[in-house]
């Protein structure tokens, strides 16, 4: 299986939102009726409504994708994200130890995915293209200063900063980071906190 996460990670390198007062004529003996009152519940069952609306529409964003953690439960995960996710390829039993799931979830962003792989019920990698970014661009030159093994310390100093996640899987990560051109970028692998794998498409 770590050879499967692995391979999905490495090839997925290479790839991817008042209140109204109203008058009425009082008629003799009619008690004045709250309108204004009325108004302002309303009012503030609209303004409490609004922000869950926005929180709870069912789509994986960045601060929701950072919040997803190795070792969660699917359950876990669909509360946090708001919805179910949609499976794309499941091995074996449920039930069984090895019984792996993949789901893709609805994500914000135009031309974003996600992707996440379950395994005993517990979530072992989670990848994402476009859900979580960075301002951080790198040049050629900066790209060939890194050598396999470095720390992850010394490989932030000499970019500038750390990348993206695009691909987390117990102590396999992979960053991305933009280029100067148009379209360029540089997928970084880490293991154990060391480099081990660097690619890069159109840097100058």
């Amino acid at each position: 299986m770590k050879k499967l996460v692995f391979s999905a990670a490495l090839v997925l390198s290479l790839g991817l939102a008042g209140c109204g007062e109203t008058t009425t004529k009082e008629e003799p003996g009619e008690k004045e009726k709250p309108v204004t009152e009325t108004s302002k519940e309303d009012a503030t069952k609209q303004e409490t409504s609004a922000p869950a609306t926005k929180e709870e529409n069912g789509k994986l964003t960045e601060e929701k994708f950072k919040q997803v953690k190795e070792g969660m439960t699917y359950e876990e995960v669909v509360k946090i994200v708001g919805a179910e996710g949609k499976v794309l390829s499941e091995t074996g039993s449920a039930g069984e130890p090895h019984h792996t799931v993949m789901y893709e979830f609805e994500t914000d962003g135009v031309l974003s995915s996600s992707t996440m792989m379950f395994q005993g019920g517990k979530l072992i990698n989670k990848a994402q293209i476009g859900v979580e970014t960075s301002d951080i661009e790198i040049t050629l030159d900066q790209f060939n200063k890194l050598e396999n093994g470095m720390t992850k310390e010394k490989v932030f100093e000499i970019l500038g900063g750390e990348g993206a996640v695009i691909s987390e899987s117990g102590d396999v990560v992979m960053y991305s980071y933009n280029g100067t051109a148009l379209g360029a970028n540089a997928s970084l692998m880490f293991q154990g906190g060391k480099l081990m794998n660097k690619t890069q498409i159109g840097l100058k």
